[in-house]
C-alpha cells in the first residue's frame, strides 16, 4: 500500500476508460475512451454540461465505480489488480471525497461529523476532538461545532463535508461541485484551503461549473457526451 510520501509523481491515471450501461432499451455510453494523468500536487478541473459524464469519471477514478473497460490507477496501484478490500483501504487511508450528496450523519454534531470516519477506527477521542476543531476553523465553522446537521444551513453542511474530506490527511481529494450553495466569501475560503493542499502536494480532482473557484486549477478538462478533452 502506498504512503503519503511516495516518490512517484503520478497520483492518478486512467487509460482508455469506458463506462457503458443499459437504461431501458437504450445503451448509454456515460464515459468514452477517457485517458488522463494527474501529477502529485495538481489541481485539475472537469467541466461540462450536466449529464456529460463528469461525476461518473470522478467516481471511477476515486475507486467507487468499476469501469466497463480500461485501466485506472491511484498512487501507483492499478485498481483492477486490487481486491475490493484493498481498494476500500486505499480509499479510506489516502483519498478524501466531497460528494454532491453530503451524507452527514444526523445524530452527530458538526465536529463529530468531521471526524466520523475515524470515530470507529480506535483513534483517541481527545485527538479527534482537537482535529475536528482545527478542521472546523479551516472551513469557518468553529461557532457551529456542537450543532447538528438539521440546525445548519445547506452551505454550512457543505463546509462540514469539505472538512470531513480532509480528516484523514489525504493524498488525493475528489470533489464533486464543492462550491454549490457557497457564497463568495466561502468560495474564497475554499480556494485558500485548496492552495494549502497544493502546497502540501495533495492532488485535487474537481468537478465544477463554478468559475469562481477555477483560479486554483492547474489544468482544465471538458466532457461532452462522455468524451473527455483537455481545454
Amino acid at each position: 500500500m502506498p504512503d503519503n510520501h511516495s516518490t512517484s509523481e503520478s497520483a492518478l491515471a486512467c487509460a482508455d476508460v469506458w463506462k457503458v450501461f443499459r437504461s431501458g432499451r437504450a445503451i448509454v455510453k456515460a464515459v468514452q475512451n477517457a485517458s488522463l494523468t494527474v501529477q502529485r500536487g495538481e489541481v485539475v478541473c472537469l467541466r461540462g454540461p450536466s449529464g456529460s459524464g463528469k461525476s461518473t469519471l470522478l467516481s471511477m477514478m476515486g475507486g467507487l465505480e468499476r469501469p466497463t473497460k480500461g485501466e485506472i490507477s491511484g498512487l501507483g496501484k492499478l485498481y483492477s489488480q486490487l481486491t475490493m478490500f484493498e481498494l476500500s483501504e486505499l480509499r479510506r487511508r489516502f483519498f478524501g471525497f466531497v460528494f454532491q450528496e453530503l451524507s452527514l450523519i444526523p445524530h452527530l454534531t458538526a465536529a463529530e461529523n468531521l471526524v466520523a470516519p475515524r470515530l470507529f477506527q480506535g483513534f483517541p477521542r481527545k485527538l479527534l476532538t482537537q482535529q475536528g476543531e482545527k478542521l472546523l476553523e479551516m472551513v469557518g465553522l468553529s461557532h457551529r461545532a456542537t450543532h447538528y446537521p438539521r440546525e445548519l444551513s445547506y452551505g454550512e453542511r457543505q463546509r462540514v463535508a469539505i472538512g470531513r474530506a480532509l480528516a484523514n490527511d489525504p493524498s488525493i481529494v475528489f470533489a464533486d461541485e464543492p462550491t454549490a450553495n457557497l457564497d463568495n466569501a466561502n468560495v474564497e475560503r475554499l480556494a485558500r484551503v485548496i492552495e494549502g493542499l497544493r502546497m502540501k502536494r495533495v492532488t485535487v480532482l474537481m468537478v465544477t461549473h463554478d468559475n469562481r473557484i477555477e483560479g486554483v486549477a492547474s489544468r482544465f478538462f471538458s466532457m461532452n457526451d462522455g468524451v473527455l478533452s483537455e481545454d
